[in-house]
C-alpha cells in the first residue's frame, strides 16, 4: 500500500511540476480543481453546487470529471475524488491525478463537522501522503456545517495546515448565493491565475 501512495505522490509531484513550467499557461486556461474529503456523499455536494447539478443522492459515483462555465465566464474542471481516509485509494488517486493533468490550480478539502470519521482520520498526515506536502499550499477547507464555531481539532489542524484557508457553506443561503460566494472564495485565493501558481511555487 505505502509503495502504491509513494508512486501517487511522485505522480502528483510530476504533474504539479509539468504545469509549474508549461510557458503555455495563460488566464484564458480553464481552472482545475481537485475535490476531496473524507466519506460520504460531501465530496460530490461540493461539486454539484459549483456546477449547478441537482442529481443528488447518487451512491455510486467514485471519480466525476466536470466541467463548468462560471457566471462571469470562467472555465473550470472539477474533478471529485476520493475518501482520503479509505486504506486503498491509490487506484482512484491515479485516476484523479490523471483527470486533473497538466495539474490542478486549487484542491477543495471538504469536512462534514457532523461526521465522527472527521474526528478519527488524521486527515493533514493523509493528505500529504497521499498527495505530496506541497499541496496543501493549493488547498481551501471546505465545511459543511451551519456554525462553524463547532470546528473540531482535526478541523481546526487542517484549516492550520492550509494557511488559515476555509469557506462555509451555509444551508440557509440559496443556492446561486452559495456558489457565487465559494467561487469568489476560490478567486481570493489567487490560483484562479496561472502565473499566480506559478510565482507561488
Amino acid at each position: 500500500m505505502k509503495s502504491n501512495e509513494m508512486k501517487a505522490n511522485r505522480l502528483l509531484i510530476l504533474i504539479l511540476a509539468f504545469h509549474i513550467t508549461s510557458s503555455e499557461a495563460s488566464l484564458d486556461d480553464e481552472v482545475r480543481i481537485l475535490i476531496v474529503g473524507i466519506r460520504g456523499q460531501s465530496r460530490f455536494s461540493a461539486a454539484d453546487l459549483l456546477s449547478g447539478r441537482t442529481d443528488d443522492g447518487q451512491e455510486d459515483r467514485e471519480i466525476v470529471k466536470t466541467p463548468v462555465i462560471t457566471d462571469k465566464g470562467r472555465r473550470m474542471m472539477l474533478v471529485t475524488g476520493p475518501n482520503l481516509c479509505e486504506e486503498d485509494t491509490a487506484r482512484q488517486i491515479f485516476t484523479m491525478l490523471y483527470l486533473s493533468s497538466p495539474g490542478p490550480h486549487i484542491v477543495l478539502m471538504v469536512l462534514n463537522l457532523e461526521d465522527q470519521q472527521s474526528q478519527q482520520c488524521d486527515i493533514v498526515k493523509r493528505a500529504q501522503e497521499l498527495l505530496g506536502a506541497e499541496v496543501l499550499q493549493y488547498c481551501i477547507v471546505l465545511l459543511l456545517q451551519n456554525h462553524h464555531e463547532r470546528l473540531t481539532g482535526a478541523s481546526r489542524e487542517m484549516i492550520k495546515a492550509c494557511g488559515g484557508r476555509f469557506h462555509v457553506i451555509s444551508d440557509s443561503e440559496p443556492k446561486p448565493a452559495q456558489t457565487s460566494a465559494l467561487v469568489a472564495e476560490i478567486g481570493k485565493s489567487g490560483r484562479m491565475e496561472s502565473d499566480h501558481f506559478t510565482d507561488r511555487s
